[in-house]
């Protein structure tokens, strides 16, 4: 199948943003399950590659992302009531379309947990952690709907970030987003799912907006990363906030949730007990809920004790003795 970076500004440009109508000559569709079939023979989805064709292979590459991001958008907002809301253009020229974001209601006005996803660089759509992973293995395992699923299971708000949507970087996106809308919500704990270079858009908004995050209880959890505590400026205060606030998950042999290291990450690193970058996401999925649920915990304030030994029980013994008859010869 054909999911190089080449491909990202063809895309771009002719699915920059997904058309309100089904493609006719798409001749698959979703089953219940999530599944992407053929409509008439039920067989699962097959990349048409056509090596002497570049155009036409890009064609069925743009067909494909468009399809999957109207049916991902529309189970978001008939199944889950999630909105679209568009972000403030600010200097962009009126000639490129705003960016947005889709995020459940009154999630800005939510007092307890909320959950922001951010996925990977390329033509991923909001809603879509991997193109591949949906068309071959399906929507549980290819997009963020089991993610959203489970946030709004907890009670919590979800915020689902689309940084390849439009001209903007991925970073510039992600700060975007923290400028116009989480900066000033109302969520007690903010917590950050973050998919490959969306965990580098992600610790780039930490080296920018450092003294605004600490000033909030907010987590990240990193799922096989892009970012680099050695080629990103972030500075001895912004390593000592991820060592605290973030684990990792990465690519490994090793079982899912085993301790694997430290050091690349900065953080807690841990295997996402799978070697496919496209699919770590699902993967992991039980292990990064996990992770929120705890952060959602309030904290306990230890109860304070003493030990009581035997030469004190009897100093208080002797002690009561004393008072006892001061109260009688009174």
């Amino acid at each position: 199948m054909l999911f190089g970076r080449h491909t990202a500004q063809v895309i771009k440009m002719e699915c920059s943003e997904v058309s309100n109508k089904t493609p006719s000559d798409f001749p698959y569709s979703f089953t219940e399950d999530g599944r992407l079939c053929h409509i008439d023979t039920l067989k699962p989805y097959k990349f048409s590659f056509q090596l002497k064709d570049v155009q036409a292979t890009m064609r069925e590459h743009t067909s494909l992302c468009c399809y999957i991001s109207q049916h991902v958008y529309s189970l978001f907002e008939k199944k889950y009531n999630l909105i679209k809301v568009y972000l403030d253009k600010g200097s962009q020229s009126d000639f490129h379309p705003p960016g947005f974001v889709y995020m459940s209601p009154g999630a800005l006005e939510h007092h307890g947990t909320l959950m922001v996803l951010i996925q990977d660089k390329g033509t991923i759509r909001c809603g879509v952690w991997s193109w591949r992973a949906v068309a071959n293995e399906g929507l549980e395992r290819g997009s963020q709907i089991p993610y959203v699923r489970w946030a709004l299971g907890e009670s919590c708000a979800v915020l689902l970030m689309n940084p390849n949507e439009g001209v903007m970087a991925p970073e510039e996106h992600v700060q975007q987003v923290w400028d116009q809308l989480l900066l000033n919500s109302t969520a007690e704990q903010i917590t950050v799912v973050a998919h490959g270079y969306g965990g580098l858009a992600f610790v780039q908004l930490l080296c920018c907006r450092l003294e605004e995050i600490q000033q909030r209880k907010c987590a990240v959890a990193f799922i096989d990363s892009s970012h680099s505590l050695w080629h990103q400026p972030l500075g001895t205060s912004g390593r000592d906030w991820i060592k605290v606030h973030s684990s990792s998950w990465v690519l490994s042999s090793e079982p899912k949730n085993r301790l694997v290291g430290y050091l690349k990450a900065g953080c807690r690193m841990m295997s996402a007990g799978t070697q496919c970058h496209e699919t770590a996401p699902a993967a992991c999925m039980d292990s990064v809920f996990r992770f929120i649920a705890k952060l959602m915990k309030p904290a306990v304030v230890p109860t304070p004790f003493c030990i009581v030994t035997r030469s004190r029980s009897l100093g208080a013994r002797k002690l009561s003795g004393i008072t006892d008859r001061n109260n009688n010869a009174s």
